[in-house]
């Protein structure tokens, strides 16, 4: 199946981020992807993208596991902040940081955004993710990253063109990303430069 193919690595890697459990992560891709086999004649693709929709598929399914197991999700970071390293994530974190007073679904919605961004920025090659956790998480300009990485600012330029275009890319079939109406995100924002100084 060229959609199981196409997307499967992004729904389970986000699931899992999200879930946190490999085997339940495994059975809500399994039960998403057989939900779109199912109904893919409702797919309208005046309403969204084909990855939109089976993300926000199998999110529904992610929400529900977790509600049947009466508890909240955690996300697996990656591997070095598990080992009480620095989580090199932290602006997702802020970007997508559920406040007290929203609603659990709200919470939850944020949750899986954050899994989203972790999981779509731990797939980029480590070159560009350096650069953006450095422009975003850190706040360096990029000359401040080129004397921080001891290379040429144009190779900054051209890997942060090429990491936001990467995610731009990666994250253009998502729905809802970010509101319409919102400027600043508290952190990454996807599509936005870091500031430029010479």
């Amino acid at each position: 199946m060229i959609v199981y193919d196409r997307y499967a690595d992004l729904v389970f890697g986000t699931t899992l981020r999200f879930v946190r459990d490999r085997d339940a992560a495994t059975e809500i891709v399994q039960d998403a992807f057989l939900s779109v086999w199912r109904r893919g004649h409702q797919f309208d693709e005046r309403s969204g993208t084909l990855a939109g929709w089976i993300l926000g598929i199998a999110r529904n399914r992610a929400i529900d596991h977790l509600r049947a197991q009466g508890r909240r999700p955690k996300l697996a970071g990656p591997s070095g902040s598990e080992q009480g390293q620095p989580d090199p994530f932290t602006a997702i974190n802020r970007a997508t940081a559920a406040n007290d007073e929203d609603a659990p679904g709200v919470a939850l919605n944020r949750r899986w955004l954050r899994a989203l961004l972790r999981n779509t920025l731990a797939d980029m090659p480590a070159e560009e993710r350096q650069v953006v956790i450095l422009a975003y998480d850190r706040g360096l300009s990029q000359s401040e990253i080129a004397e921080h990485l001891a290379i040429p600012i144009g190779t900054v330029k051209s890997r942060t063109r090429r990491a936001m275009a990467s995610l731009r890319d990666r994250l253009a079939d998502v729905p809802d990303l970010w509101p319409e109406s919102a400027g600043d995100h508290d952190g990454l924002q996807v599509g936005a430069q870091p500031r430029v100084t010479r």
